[in-house]
């Protein structure tokens, strides 16, 4: 029996929220004393809202940010963006509260928490075997679902760790297909050398595990990354207890996709928070047709752009439940 089996149960087990409850958010927002349409996506958020929390008046009350820190063996391609770059910097400032994150979450009224997964231990090189084994993959899914643990009720993901976008773009190529090039593409700001080792790294990816893509969590064991698999573990958690979840960019939105590979529909109490400058976030979230709340052009990938949808998804909720409506 594959470790992996349990997870695999829970998720077809997962629960399809509560549909009165999206119904009678809905039917509030069209009672509002406003223009038809005059919120824009504000009813939409709402009904969402309403629907994975379970309750008609959404609330945010106790937000949490989530950030999955991480290092891979393929880092030693040559992959790393610039040399100032450090995951064990990055969660330093986290944790002391000196990244931007900090303050934009703070700004929301969240928690943040960082989990740090043996960061001085890199997952295997990928180019030549597998990443994880399927008892690590199963361990590291069950340590992201500790995310949940202070019961929010709105969880905001994010990641951090060097070589953890070419692992991302490594499974997107597994599970969509298409050429190494069209995932790995970044902003402008990385050298033509370093896509190029990127693209290199990916395409060794699926010369060397070449048909293994079948299986979502095997594709996630070969090529993915402990953050991934963690990421994958809160969306998880988050559905089982009725959690809505904001995704943060283009590693984030791996993960959901991942879940919902494994059964459709499985992800949907996720909500991409935000656009990132990342041409390759944009093809997947129409993979998987997510519509980002915000388009900021952030480059950052801690959750920054994720945390900064709090206050608005607060705002469609205190409208939803303070507004005027109709007699």
């Amino acid at each position: 029996m594959s470790p992996l089996n349990d997870i695999r149960a829970l998720v077809e087990s997962a629960p399809d929220g509560d549909m009165s409850a999206k119904q009678a958010a809905e039917n509030r927002h069209n009672l509002l004393k406003q223009a038809p349409g005059g919120l824009g996506r504000m009813g939409e958020i709402v009904a969402w809202m309403a629907q994975w929390q379970g309750r008609p008046i959404p609330k945010i009350e106790r937000p949490m940010v989530a950030i999955y820190a991480s290092s891979h063996g393929i880092a030693k391609h040559g992959i790393k963006a610039h040399n100032k770059a450090s995951t064990q910097q990055m969660v330093e400032m986290l944790r002391t509260g000196a990244a931007a994150t900090n303050h934009i979450a703070a700004a929301g009224g969240a928690g943040l928490r960082v989990f740090e997964m043996a960061i001085e231990k890199p997952t295997a090189d990928f180019t030549e075997g597998p990443a994880m084994s399927e008892k690590e993959t199963a361990a590291t899914i069950a340590f992201g679902m500790e995310a949940i643990a202070e019961k929010p009720d709105l969880l905001v993901l994010g990641e951090t760790g060097i070589g953890g976008g070419t692992a991302a773009a490594a499974v997107a190529c597994a599970m969509f297909g298409g050429n190494a090039t069209y995932w790995v593409r970044a902003g402008s700001w990385v050298s033509k050398e370093v896509i190029e080792a990127r693209v290199d790294v990916v395409k060794k990816a699926m010369e060397t595990h070449r048909g293994h893509f079948a299986d979502p969590l095997e594709i996630l064991q070969r090529v993915g990354g402990r953050e991934i698999a963690a990421l994958v573990g809160a969306i998880i958690a988050a559905r089982m207890q009725g959690i809505p979840v904001i995704l943060d960019v283009f590693s984030t939105c791996v993960a959901a996709a991942l879940v919902h590979a494994m059964k459709p529909g499985a992800a949907d109490h996720c909500l991409a928070g935000h656009l990132s400058s990342e041409p390759a976030h944009q093809a997947l979230l129409d993979r998987i047709g997510q519509k980002p709340l915000l388009d900021l052009g952030l480059r950052c990938s801690e959750g920054a752009g994720a945390s900064a949808t709090i206050g608005v998804l607060k705002a469609a909720c205190a409208a939803n439940e303070h507004a005027a409506i109709s007699d």
